[in-house]
């Protein structure tokens, strides 16, 4: 894959997830969640085999919704000095009926660096929540905005730059969770033994805000792809 297939666009993921209160190695009042199962859909089926993949994706639970620019600004010279190579979004987390905002970070290798991240944001002008209770092992509904680094392999699909195992095609319309979440089902279901998580998504191209799947699972290909998306396209039309 060389450069020149490369996209990189802004967009929005949605994905509910079960997410767990971290109590230690975090600054005292403030609130850090991290999802312990992340890919539901497709770990649920082979139980035990994230347990030493730790720690997992993290969310650091801001005062307010972060403005982009500072968010990006402040990330990026982080991430200039910072001793790991990690990964950063906006989150907004409901859960029940309380909406929080969020950093969520990914890839770091110990949990010891969650305090020192936490400092350097703080130092960067963004603030974290203080004093709040969160349930533990809550289900959350989550939406990141992010970039997206993109290989495009075809028309309307492709697999994420950074991220192995991720893979993305477009749709023909917006769909609602609840939408969505009737459409996976019948889908898994309708797999033969294969088994992938899914998130709704979009990506903003050429003035237009473009629809999107995301699939996750190991081993992920084009022709797999495919055939999820032949799935979904049979009954996103019924």
């Amino acid at each position: 894959m060389t450069d020149k297939n490369i996209v990189v666009k802004f967009g929005s993921l949605l994905k509910e997830e079960t997410l767990e209160v971290i109590d230690s190695k975090i600054l005292p009042g403030t609130i850090v969640l991290e999802a312990t199962n992340p890919f539901p859909g497709y770990y649920e089926y082979y139980e035990g085999i994230q347990k030493d993949v730790k720690p997992h994706y993290i969310y650091l639970v801001t005062a307010k919704k972060c403005d982009l620019e500072k968010f990006t600004r402040a990330t990026q010279k982080i991430m200039s000095y910072f001793e790991e190579d990690f990964h950063a979004a906006m989150a907004t987390i409901t859960i029940y009926n309380d909406i929080y905002h969020a950093i969520r970070i990914r890839r770091l290798s110990k949990y010891d660096q969650i305090k020192e991240l936490q400092s350097y944001y703080i130092e960067e002008g963004l603030s974290l929540k203080l004093n709040t209770t969160i349930p533990h092992n809550s289900k959350a509904m989550i939406q990141l905005d992010k970039f997206f680094a993109l290989d495009e392999i075809g028309d309307g699909y492709f697999f994420d730059h950074i991220e192995p195992n991720h893979g993305y095609f477009t749709i023909p319309q917006k769909l609602s969770w609840k939408e969505f979440e009737q459409l996976t089902k019948q889908v898994q279901y309708n797999m033969e033994m294969f088994h992938f998580d899914a998130s709704l998504g979009f990506i903003y191209d050429n003035f237009k805000a473009i629809d999107m799947i995301r699939i996750y699972a190991e081993n992920l290909d084009l022709e797999i792809m495919k055939k999820i998306k032949t799935k979904f396209m049979e009954r996103i039309k019924e």
